[in-house]
């Protein structure tokens, strides 16, 4: 749902630090008509810091009270742990948030896991934009006269600061943008639903031993054949073996979903209720974003500076400039500004065809005559 923000492709994975540092409903929050997975390590840490006297301890008794309690799902994980022929059970539906909760032994890639530190971020990224107060009233303020170097260079903070809240403002509004998307999508399906079990294990199949059309067969590879189909008979009721063990886990998702089913009316409107009540917030804290936006673009508009050099890099290059005295008025800073960007560029050209000699004289002697041309025009621009 939000995994740009993230730079992670499909976190579903909770991490421990997560599970212990936030509640389940923060965490769900993302994850509305979605799955979950818990590897068993991550619940083995829950187990082990429910026992301890710590400040993390109530927070692993609430997800253990949930995946135990609500979900039901203690003793399937107590003979899972032991299981060697299972990587991975449920789903288990948790239908307030229709969240569908897994339980594996496959350690996950890191981009697939959601850390404590990746929740902060979003939780930054839902927090309502208040409007700088310095930014405010600087807003209000009125230019009557030519302004000094004091008053450029507040200009300039100025500016730098609206560019940096408008910065933070936009990836905040990208943030409710998804949000509502997503909630929207929720809301407008007219029979959601839980999403069924999937994972149905393949049936196994024995394989044959085709005839020969001669029927003669030496007696060495009789031998071979037999021990052959000795292996894969060994082999194919390990498979069936293995089928059944999984296939009844997959009866026991059945069970669980159909469980779920007989009480969903009650559960899908009160999903549609909290949805349409996240919907409500964030569309209020767009407002005020689009407010903030609005008073930031201002004094950018107002500003002296032309909106080619309203960037952050640029604006504090100016202020340096004021500030050590090489230059006393915006004008003066553009000029300088332009002036070393070109000494910039020509030195950056220099290097390119210093390492273009050095390749060429170090690659063949035909490239001998290119490289002395090159000499020749590198002295003619340096002059």
């Amino acid at each position: 749902m939000f995994y740009p923000f993230l730079q992670k492709e499909n976190p579903h994975y909770l991490d421990s630090s997560v599970l212990l540092n936030a509640l389940p409903r923060q965490v769900l929050f993302y994850y509305y008509h979605s799955a979950v997975r818990i590897t068993d390590e991550a619940y083995s840490t829950l187990q082990q810091v429910a026992l301890d006297d710590s400040t993390l301890s109530d927070m692993a008794r609430i997800w253990l009270n949930l995946i135990e309690n609500q979900l039901e799902a203690e003793a399937d994980l107590q003979s899972f742990k032991n299981n060697p022929y299972l990587k991975t059970i449920g789903p288990y539906y948790y239908p307030e948030t229709n969240t569908r909760f897994y339980f594996c032994k496959d350690a996950p890639d890191p981009l697939d896991v959601l850390t404590a530190f990746d929740l902060e971020l979003l939780k930054n990224l839902d927090r309502p934009v208040t409007i700088d107060r310095e930014l405010q009233k600087y807003a209000k303020v009125r230019k009557s006269r030519k302004p000094s170097t004091e008053d450029l260079i507040r200009e300039l903070d100025m500016c730098i600061l609206a560019l940096r809240e408008i910065e933070q403002v936009n990836r905040h509004t990208n943030y409710l943008r998804k949000l509502l998307e997503q909630r929207y999508s929720i809301v407008e399906q007219e029979d959601l639903l839980p999403c069924e079990p999937d994972g149905v294990p393949d049936k196994p199949t024995k394989e044959t031993e085709e005839r020969r059309l001669d029927n003669l067969i030496s007696f060495s590879r009789m031998r071979s054949v037999l021990k052959k189909q000795e292996e894969e008979g060994s082999r194919y009721n390990y498979d069936v073996k293995v089928y059944f063990i999984r296939y009844r886990e997959y009866e026991k998702a059945c069970e669980r979903y159909k469980q779920t089913l007989e009480n969903w009316p009650m559960y899908q409107q009160a999903l549609y209720d909290r949805c349409f009540n996240d919907i409500d917030e964030a569309e209020s804290k767009m407002n005020r974003a689009l407010q903030a936006l609005e008073l930031y673009n201002n004094i950018l508009d107002r500003s002296s500076v032309h909106a080619d050099y309203q960037d952050v890099k640029t604006l504090e290059t100016f202020r340096y400039f004021l500030e050590t005295g090489r230059a006393n008025d915006l004008q003066e800073c553009m000029n300088l500004y332009e002036e070393e960007k070109h000494w910039h560029e020509i030195k950056a050209s220099q290097e390119r065809i210093e390492n273009t000699i050095y390749f060429l004289r170090n690659s063949s002697e035909q490239g001998l005559i290119a490289s002395e041309q090159l000499d020749l025009l590198l002295r003619g621009q340096g002059d």
